[in-house]
């Protein structure tokens, strides 16, 4: 018997015809330049091939295409908004769009973008396959915070962190990590390309309910932000380090649940702890603290961004103190006693001694009757060894000023001691505060400095002292430039009354040389750019006065006048002084000496470039990489140094 074929009608037809050309192309077909060779990845609506491009180069990239036959308008948009958020994306974390289009006839094409192949596996396979340590699966999560933070600073939250979208190759010593799939991602503003409002929209469910933040989980869609992806790491955090997510079940049980009860675990879910799900107390401390912080249920409490977590990871990886320690667990001190535990055995010991002695002293005192002169003599002497044994956490010729905020629980302890066994009137309590007044400044904590030095500032005029009192008003006057505009009038005045006491005398002094360079830079906060060249150019003229050809002073005061005549576009005076500043300078003399170096000397090449650009010519290519190279440097010492603003682009 012979089957009769099928003979559509026209409507059928049309409809089949429809459906034929919104197939997707498969492994064999061609999207433009691109082969399709092998599917390596499939969701709901999407999948990803490698493909091969064979002209105008060779090589191998990953093809995304859109495969719904018949895509919602939603779905539709939201593989646009993706194609459109990784085309802004620039970041080494994030992989690049290369290239983009549709296929297929006009009235039923199929978009789809390319990507370069990244060959990797996702972070929890990668994590197991080669035996990744605590340190490099911490790793893991800081560069994965890294490229996260990066689509923060472009107004990005991806909402659907997990380790399947972080895609980890390389070796455990170079561990090469990308986040992918930007799908659901929210645009934070609405007026950026691809944002059309659907991100927004009430009780839409995005992402992946057992990584979901509880805002997430309630779907209150307005709260979602970048501490939403916070949230997400540190539960990737929790699955690289103790295996789980908490309070989820298994794979196949997370299945088979309902959505809704899915969302309401993430709703419900209690800030984790790491050491107790991985029943490892090693990981009691600090790195329960980070992911405590970044996996908070109050928004507020969390890192602000993927960026303030990578920074915290990094301190944790460098040795440095976290900000994710709770405020009175005394970890500050405990901090630097592991930091320091060289130098600061010998304080523990002095301190013992000092302990013991006051007990020894106080236990006897009424029975001995021990003199005031003997009592005093040996306090002297083991605060005395007690400060020996700082020495090596100074900065270099500064007595005992420390540069290092990691340092300061330190010297504010030295000074608790004075005034506890001296009283504050003690010379030794003086000395000690004006040691942590300079300290506290060199680390940018001003309100703190300010209390002290006006203290010291108060007994000096009580006792006539005319030259601390000049000395201590040139400190605070100093401090207080630092905090700003609003303290500018008060600074300039204090400065002033300085300066005034200074000019009676025959010499000037290295103090009268900074303290006429600090009244420079309280004119420039005040905008008055004429008394501040005036001010500069008196402290130039100071420091040559006082201090030897090649000195840092001297270097610095012509580096300060370089940076204002840069600033004010004068770029041919302004190469003079840095010349001058830099000549016959050795950068690696000591810390303060590089950074001066690598200022003044970057300076110079950001000049030529911008003449450069504006002469429309090419600038030197290993010119160039000096200046990356300085500008890479100078972001891991001090990412807040205002060079870096204007070096930009």
């Amino acid at each position: 018997m012979t089957a009769t074929p099928h003979n559509p009608s026209d409507a059928e037809a049309r409809r089949l015809l429809d459906a034929a050309r919104r197939s997707a192309p498969g492994v064999g077909e061609s999207i433009g330049p691109y082969r399709l060779v092998e599917e390596i990845g499939r969701g709901g609506h999407s999948a990803v091939f490698r493909a091969e491009q064979l002209a105008p180069v060779r090589r191998q990239v990953a093809v995304k295409v859109l495969t719904d036959p018949a895509p919602s308008a939603n779905v539709a948009i939201r593989f646009a908004r993706e194609r459109s958020v990784v085309a802004r994306l620039r970041h080494p974390g994030i992989v690049p769009l290369i290239d983009a289009g549709e296929v297929g006839p006009p009235d039923a094409a199929t978009p789809w973008f390319a990507m370069p192949l990244v060959d990797g596996e996702s972070a929890d396979r990668w994590c197991e396959r080669v035996r990744a340590s605590r340190a490099v699966r911490l790793r893991v999560i800081e560069l994965a915070a890294r490229a996260v933070a990066a689509a923060h600073a472009m107004g990005i939250v991806h909402r659907d962190l997990k380790p399947g979208n972080i895609m980890v190759a390389g070796s455990p010593a170079d561990p090469q990590v990308h986040v992918i799939d930007f799908g659901v991602a929210k645009l934070l503003d609405p007026g950026i390309e691809g944002g059309d409002g659907l991100s927004t929209r009430v009780g839409g469910i995005v992402g992946t309910p057992e990584f979901m933040s509880p805002e997430q989980g309630n779907l209150e869609v307005d709260r979602v932000g970048p501490a939403s992806d916070v949230y997400a790491l540190g539960l990737v955090a929790c699955v690289l380090l103790g295996g789980s997510i908490p309070g989820a079940r298994s794979g196949a049980e997370r299945s088979s649940r309902p959505m809704g009860e899915r969302l309401r675990a993430a709703a419900d879910r209690e800030s984790p702890v790491i050491s107790q799900l991985a029943a490892d107390r090693s990981l009691r401390g600090e790195i329960d603290w980070i992911i405590a912080k970044a996996c908070s249920r109050e928004i507020g409490a969390r890192y602000a961004n993927a960026g303030a977590l990578a920074d915290d990871l990094a301190r944790l990886r460098e040795g440095q103190p976290i900000v994710a320690a709770p405020k009175d667990s005394g970890y500050a001190g405990l901090y630097a006693l592991r930091r320091y535990r060289g130098p600061i055995a010998g304080v523990a010991v002095a301190l013992a001694a000092i302990i013991g002695a006051l007990a020894f002293i106080v236990s006897r005192e009424s029975a001995r009757a021990e003199s005031e002169a003997a009592r005093n003599q040996r306090l002297s002497a083991l605060l005395e060894t007690a400060r020996v044994q700082l020495t090596p956490l100074t900065g270099k010729n500064r007595g005992d000023v420390v540069d290092d905020e990691k340092a300061i629980p330190l010297v504010e302890m030295m000074y608790r001691i004075n005034v506890e066994l001296l009283g504050t009137e003690a010379n030794e309590t003086q000395q000690s505060a004006l040691v942590l007044a300079r300290s506290y400044d060199r680390v940018d904590r001003f309100a703190e400095a300010e209390p002290l030095y006006r203290g010291l500032l108060d007994r000096a005029i009580a006792q006539g002292r005319k030259g601390d009192q000049a000395y201590l008003r040139f400190m605070l006057g100093g401090s207080l430039r630092r905090m700003g505009v609003t303290r500018a009038a008060e600074a300039r005045q204090i400065l002033e009354d300085a300066l005034a006491y200074w000019q009676t005398l025959p010499n000037p002094l290295p103090a009268t040389c900074g303290a006429l360079l600090e009244r420079a830079f309280v004119a420039g906060l005040e905008d008055k750019l004429d008394e501040q060249r005036e001010f500069l150019e008196r402290g130039i003229a100071c420091t040559e006065a006082t201090a030897q050809e090649g000195h840092i002073r001297r270097r610095e005061a012509l580096g300060f006048m370089g940076d204002f005549l840069r600033a004010r576009g004068d770029f041919a005076a302004a190469r003079d002084y840095y010349g001058r500043a830099l000549a016959g300078f050795s950068p690696d003399s000591d810390l303060l000496g590089r950074r001066w170096h690598d200022s003044w000397r970057g300076e110079l090449l950001w000049m030529d470039r911008e003449e450069a650009r504006k002469a429309g010519v090419e600038f030197d290519s290993a010119r160039e990489a000096e200046f990356e190279a300085i500008v890479d440097a100078l972001r891991k010492r001090d990412p807040t140094n205002m060079r870096l603003k204007h070096w930009a682009p």
